[in-house]
């Protein structure tokens, strides 16, 4: 890991970018971004796990990473793939590298976001205040993570066309990412009637639809048009 990279992709990401796209140290900014992306990522995700407690913390810290990891795992040949398509091909190493730093850069915002985050958290929110509180954080931390990209992208014909069409996979990617790892805050019916025992939490919830799905019932309840649902097995709670 290198202090030098590790400053550069907080204090000057644009030249981290030109770095990737010009083949100049591409080892080590993969590995300083894994890195970031391991410590970063893990703290934020703990931070999350604290709303329920427990080895929802645990839980939390790992599938955060994991997440952004998969991410960039379908990301980057997408992105190779759309650059060459477009007229801006690069190579695929060069590729990796941006997404691992734009990567990186994502999970050092949300380690810097961590300790405001817990701090709200911490006075008792609901699970709905927090969900976007955590929500907001993420979108900061994916704004960062796409400008690094884009700056990678340097200027030329097609730029605007190849930035949207960037823009869109990784968006689309992240989201279903998030949804496929979830529970993250864990939802308050996990609470049991009598005791006030938690239910066990799985470490994934079970397949069911996809993040756009989601978003489409979400836009048909904020109508106040309700669809049925199975309701979840014993024990199974429901958490996001």
């Amino acid at each position: 890991m290198s202090a030098a990279i590790l400053n550069r992709l907080l204090r000057a990401p644009g030249e981290i970018a030109e770095d990737c796209r010009e083949d100049r140290d591409l080892r080590a900014i993969a590995v300083t971004s894994l890195v970031a992306v391991a410590l970063g990522a893990a703290a934020f995700g703990g931070v999350i796990g604290s709303f329920r407690g427990g080895i929802q913390i645990l839980y939390a810290a790992v599938k955060l990473p994991a997440a952004l990891l998969l991410t960039l795992a379908i990301c980057a040949p997408a992105f190779h793939a759309l650059a060459a398509g477009l007229g801006r091909a690069f190579p695929m190493r060069s590729i990796i590298a941006l997404a691992l730093a734009s990567a990186g850069r994502a999970a050092l915002v949300l380690l810097a976001l961590s300790p405001l985050v817990w701090i709200v958290l911490d006075r008792g929110i609901g699970y709905h205040a927090a969900a976007l509180v955590c929500a907001v954080a993420y979108a900061v931390a994916g704004a960062a993570a796409l400008g690094v990209i884009l700056r990678g992208l340097g200027e030329g014909p097609g730029r605007l066309v190849t930035a949207l069409a960037f823009a869109g996979v990784f968006f689309a990617v992240t989201g279903q990412a998030g949804w496929i790892f979830r529970p993250y805050l864990v939802r308050p019916r996990t609470w049991t009637a009598s005791g006030g025992h938690l239910r066990s939490v799985p470490f994934l919830r079970a397949y069911e639809g996809s993040f756009a799905d989601a978003i489409y019932l979400s836009s048909r309840s904020a109508r106040g048009v309700y669809d049925e649902a199975p309701a979840p097995s014993e024990g199974e709670g429901e958490a996001r």
